[in-house]
């Protein structure tokens, strides 16, 4: 099977720019393969009245994070944004400024990114 790593940097007022790597990441999952999800840059942005965000993005969303596939929150950008207590409110972890993720790791571990 394969890996896959998405990275989410689009700003959320482009919603199918969340809803189709979401859903994707989560057929990934369902078919055996591995995918995890980060949220970079302007898209830390989500986190922020998440409940006014439309249905089928926040629903591809919550099976995301409801099946574990969101491996992380840039701490960086979530910090300078001002969205790191909306980030922690969804249960993410904000640990200091340090940038993330890490694309050079993923790939030595033979993850193929995809940046959204």
């Amino acid at each position: 099977m394969t890996k896959h790593a998405f990275i989410l940097l689009s700003h959320p007022e482009r919603p199918g720019k969340f809803a189709n790597p979401l859903t994707y990441a989560a057929q990934l999952d369902a078919a055996g393969h591995e995918a995890r999800v980060y949220f970079d840059g302007a898209a830390t942005y989500w986190f922020e009245d998440i409940e006014d965000r439309p249905a089928p993005a926040r629903e591809a969303y919550e099976r995301a994070k409801d099946e574990a596939l969101i491996a992380g929150v840039c701490d960086h950008c979530a910090t300078f944004k001002g969205v790191a207590a909306a980030v922690e409110a969804e249960g993410f972890e904000i640990d200091g400024t340090e940038h993330a993720p890490d694309v050079a790791a993923l790939a030595d571990e033979g993850y193929e990114i995809h940046t959204v």
